[in-house]
């Protein structure tokens, strides 16, 4: 026959073990009490916004030198870097913290990028509020310096490029020139139709000759006004590359005195000591405890009475 427990008998049975649930309760918020307020250690955040933005419009034709930042100025670039163990490294430096480890730092540091925007967030979590906003900070300024000596160093790779390969081209001109000259003197060449100067700040090389007068000239051969014509534009073409590539060498120096990054990577909301913790959260502990207390408490109550109302089994032989 089936047995039924009728509601009156359900509460009956909960008021008898009232104590005893109240006991439970209290002991669970009692030591979610303690954990939190003495046990856990509270762990505190601040937070900064950055906005990564390398320049670039779309529609608009890239500048030379926005190839510098195309790739390292980019909110998925920054996201990446900034969590790398020789900016961390560096950061525990500039801060100080050296209780810190890379580890460490990175496992409490969150970064993440707006979806469809350029602005990234970033969030460490420290021990007290005054270290958090430390460490936030050097973080900023060392992906800063990072991201400054990364542009710099590249910039500074194709000037010495550049340079070299002018000096290269001032050598090949030069024995050109040379090459030219003891042509002309062996043609008996006048000085009137031959000119070779340095001209300006950009060395550029000039030869002019009056091809009506060279051909005027009996005593010269149409192979070798040929020859020297050839050597007259090839002259001249190195002499374009030349100023080509000082131009360029002239550029990037130039450039690179004036770039900055701190107009591409802009910090919009700069980190704050917080003074309230995120962790441990004490209310909510002892509210989950004390619903955990009260199911507990009365499990066991209907336990105690299921124990003591049930006959047990008896062995038949």
């Amino acid at each position: 026959m089936e047995e039924t427990i009728e509601l009156r008998e359900l509460i009956t049975i909960v008021l008898k073990g009232k104590w005893l649930i109240a006991a439970i309760t209290a002991t669970a918020v009692f030591i979610a009490a303690i954990a939190s307020f003495l046990i856990i250690d509270p762990v505190y955040s601040s937070t900064a916004t950055v906005s990564v933005n390398n320049g670039l419009v779309p529609g608009k034709a890239p500048a030379e030198t926005d190839a510098y930042y195309n790739e390292v100025i980019t909110p998925l670039a920054y996201t990446e870097r900034v969590k790398s163990p020789q900016v961390i490294e560096q950061a525990i430096g500039k801060s100080g913290l050296k209780h810190y480890t890379v580890d460490g730092v990175q496992s409490n540091l969150t970064v993440e990028n707006t979806a469809n925007t350029n602005l990234v967030s970033l969030t460490f979590k420290g021990k007290t509020a005054a270290e958090s906003k430390k460490m936030l900070d050097a973080i900023l300024i060392t992906m800063q310096d990072s991201l400054l000596t990364e542009i710099q160093g590249r910039i500074n790779e194709d000037i010495e490029h550049y340079a070299t390969q002018a000096e290269a081209e001032k050598q090949n001109l030069e024995t050109l020139l040379k090459q030219y000259r003891q042509q002309a003197e062996t043609l008996n060449l006048p000085n009137s139709l031959l000119l070779d100067a340095v001209i300006s700040y950009n060395n550029q090389y000039m030869i002019n000759l009056d091809q009506e007068s060279l051909r005027g000239m009996s005593d010269i051969s149409e192979e070798s006004l040929i020859s020297l014509n050839e050597l007259s534009n090839e002259v001249k073409t190195t002499a374009g590359v030349y100023r080509n590539y000082t131009n360029l060498e002239r550029q990037l120096s130039a450039f690179s005195e004036i770039f900055r990054v701190d107009n591409k990577v802009l910090t919009i909301s700069a980190p704050i000591e917080n003074d309230y913790s995120i962790s441990p959260k004490p209310i909510l502990n002892m509210a989950i405890a004390l619903v955990v207390g009260l199911m507990l408490g009365i499990g066991l109550v209907f336990l105690r009475h299921y124990w003591k109302n049930s006959k047990p089994l008896s062995s038949t032989s």
